[in-house]
């Protein structure tokens, strides 16, 4: 019922988010956006996300065309998307750059999710492989629903690829997932974007990622500026979704469906200093003063994250399938890897369901009775 509730307000709000999004005198000229255009693209934008699965919404993508239709046309470069699983996402900006005749270059290693990094809070060891999707399912979405002659496929790691971008950068799309991803791709993408460059993100849940943008430490590291900060932290930008965070406590007919965007000018640091310094800091909370730990993530924690990277890798190939059972297996042959298991199936209310079930059958096999059958 939810669902569809969802599905309905999507569909009736559409017109009017058309309006409210396109209605906009910034838009270059020379794109000749006339309404009958609009339309049709955020129609066509809408049912393309019906078709492929995609981990961003139809509104997102409009967003994102409309500050690209900004952008004026004498502007030299080319959009970029990180990450495009299955090529959803791909297909409706590949539509967007035919309008601004622009190319479309889309980095992804086509493997899914890399090997966890350690230190990444976000990486999950069960979730190397998940939201994969080959090239050749990326490109076949793209030429069914798409301009597959604005793409261009640059497949690889982050890591390995990300350094030989040379193209000047209007716009770039990251749907990375990970903090080493992002880090990769903010250190290779954003020499690049042109002045008043757009540099959008899909996971401004999670305000300890959205933080990279407010980190002047990084900013000052990396690219002696002051950070750019983020429009849309936390909730996204305001296109009309109902979702007003966090996502951890979130009501269930709700559901994030926006995006998070910052500029190459953007100027986002406290500069304000007074003299009223204490000499011992005072009391800020209940957590540590560095690190999650006493503290409330405003996201799933990493461990419910790690799960649905899983069930999004169990859902995906038979391959995959057989390629996580097996490396299940592997680990729970040894004491060390069966501690590991256990102690993650406790984290979760249905881990520790599933384990209770387990301990049920391993007994009723002890005293000599038939293993219960799994649900």
């Amino acid at each position: 019922m939810i669902g569809l509730i969802r599905d309905a307000y999507e569909f009736v709000s559409l017109p009017v988010l058309t309006v409210f999004l396109f209605h906009n005198r910034q838009f270059d000229k020379a794109y000749k956006l006339t309404w009958r255009r609009k339309f049709r693209l955020a129609l066509r934008m809408y049912r393309n996300t019906k078709q492929v699965q995609t981990g961003t919404s139809n509104r997102a993508h409009m967003a994102m065309a409309a500050k690209i239709f900004e952008i004026p046309a004498k502007t030299e470069g080319v959009i970029v998307e990180a990450g495009c699983w299955k090529g959803g996402t791909t297909a409706n900006l590949s539509l967007v750059a035919d309008i601004v005749g622009r190319d479309l270059i889309v980095y992804d290693s086509f493997e899914g999710l890399p090997a966890a990094t350690e230190g990444d809070r976000w990486a999950n060891a069960f979730g190397e492989g998940a939201f994969r999707g080959e090239l050749e399912e990326v490109r076949g979405n793209v030429e069914r629903l798409g301009v597959i002659e604005r793409c261009q496929f640059r497949k690889g790691w982050f890591a390995d690829t990300l350094g030989g971008h040379t193209e000047p950068i209007v716009a770039a799309f990251l749907d990375v997932d990970y903090q080493a991803s992002m880090h990769d791709c903010v250190l290779g993408l954003w020499p690049h974007l042109t002045d008043t460059g757009y540099l959008f993100i899909d996971e401004y849940v999670r305000l300890d990622y959205c933080a990279l943008f407010f980190s002047e430490r990084f900013w000052r590291t990396y690219f002696d500026r002051p950070p750019p900060g983020l429009m849309g932290a936390g909730t996204g930008i305001a296109i009309g979704q109902y979702f007003v965070g966090p996502f951890r406590s979130m009501p269930p007919i709700q559901g994030p469906m926006s995006i998070g965007w910052t500029r190459k000018d953007f100027y986002g640091e406290w500069d304000f200093e007074a003299d009223d310094v204490p000499d011992t800091p005072l009391a800020g909370g209940p957590g540590a003063a560095h690190g999650p730990e006493g503290w409330t993530t405003t996201t799933l924690p990493s461990t419910e994250e790690g799960a649905t990277q899983l069930a999004a890798k169990m859902d995906e190939t038979e391959e995959s399938r057989r390629e996580l059972t097996s490396r299940l297996e592997a680990l729970a042959a040894t004491d060390e890897g069966s501690a590991q298991l256990a102690a993650k199936m406790v984290e979760t209310e249905e881990g520790r369901r599933r384990l209770a079930e387990r301990l049920e059958e391993l007994a009723a096999t002890e005293d000599g009775a038939s293993p219960a059958s799994p649900n």
